[in-house]
């Protein structure tokens, strides 16, 4: 089958790979969509430590089921899901809490077992979800990561909320809030086409700036900080500004995966008593909230904010999101002639 294999440090080939066949309790997916995530773009770069080349990527997608393992209903052939990427061994404390996001043997389709930037993807029967539209369903994990970091953001009603970054986790991120009631609603981002489509999706404030420039221009409008941050970049830069820019006693989630090691003012945290808090993708519940708000329409992707392109425009894709110019917030891959 075709796939596009990351190869080395910035570099993507389409490549002839074996074709998987699905073993128990698994199933075997015709790939229609797969959305490029920031974490892939920052493996591409060479900056994420749990991506190694050569691998086959991709976790956000759908498709159709085309064969099925033993112990797997066949009644599900010929039927369009979405795909759960992340795989627990269901026995550990996480697994038995419903964090199976923090499972001790946690697996990731796309990191640990081939993704699905390609013809066909394996995935679990207990990790697919039915979905009706197959570019919507695609987004159901980006969704589900940004519903997540919001939800352990506590952001409530009168909450002045930052969020750092207009990919699609911090633009889904705004939308959940905005529908969420909240109304101070700042963005941080530098590629202004992003901007404008996080105001569009509710942004009340936007921030067209980046490092100490955007703290001063924040500091301005709000002197004693902001109620809560939530930094979907993860760089360093980001890191310490969504710490210099959260009020005393505030809240600062950090979901952005792009800087491993960095370095940010500890002191400041102590004496300001700021709560900084890790969101890692997501639970089953999330994933199941997402697929159902956008059932309902959440998100409507023929607004332009999405660009769906071919397998073979790979390369193209992530180099284009690894600058500041993509007029999109989010490119998807179709392996599909």
């Amino acid at each position: 089958m075709k796939a596009l294999v990351w190869t080395a440090v910035r570099k993507m080939d389409i490549m002839d790979v074996e074709k998987p066949r699905p073993g128990p309790g698994w199933a075997l997916l015709k790939v229609s969509h797969v959305g490029i995530c920031g974490s892939d773009v920052s493996g591409f770069l060479g900056k994420n430590e749990l991506r190694k080349p050569p691998l086959l990527m991709g976790h956000e997608f759908t498709g159709i089921v085309e064969d099925v393992g033993p112990g797997v209903p066949r009644d599900i052939i010929g039927r369009l899901f979405t795909v759960n990427p992340v795989i627990g061994c269901g026995h550990c404390r996480y697994c038995k809490m419903g964090l199976k996001n923090l499972c001790v043997e946690r697996k990731i389709i796309g990191i640990d077992y081939p993704g699905a930037y390609a013809e066909y993807a394996l995935a679990p029967y207990d990790n697919l979800y039915p979905v009706s539209d197959p570019v919507r369903g695609a987004l159901t994990e980006p969704l589900a990561t940004s519903l997540r970091a919001v939800r352990l953001s506590g952001a409530s009603l009168g909450d002045s909320v930052l969020v750092l970054g207009a990919g699609s986790v911090g633009t889904f991120a705004i939308k959940i809030l905005s529908a969420g009631g909240i109304r101070d609603l700042t963005v941080v981002e530098i590629n202004k086409n992003r901007l404008e489509w996080a105001r569009k999706f509710g942004a009340t404030r936007l921030i067209e700036k980046s490092g100490d420039e955007a703290l001063k221009e924040i500091r301005e409008s709000y002197p004693e900080g902001v109620d809560v941050v939530i930094d979907a970049v993860g760089s360093e830069d980001t890191r310490k500004l969504a710490i210099g820019a959260v009020r005393r006693s505030g809240k600062v989630i950090f979901v952005g995966l792009h800087d491993n090691e960095v370095r940010i003012p500890g002191n400041a945290i102590v004496r300001n008593e700021i709560e900084i808090k890790g969101s890692f993708s997501y639970t089953d519940e999330d994933f199941r909230r997402a697929v159902n708000l956008l059932e309902q329409g959440l998100l409507d992707p023929r607004e332009g904010w999405i660009d769906i392109r071919p397998l073979e425009r790979g390369q193209e894709s992530f180099e284009e999101l690894t600058g500041t110019f993509t007029k999109f917030v989010k490119i998807m891959l179709t392996p599909s002639e």
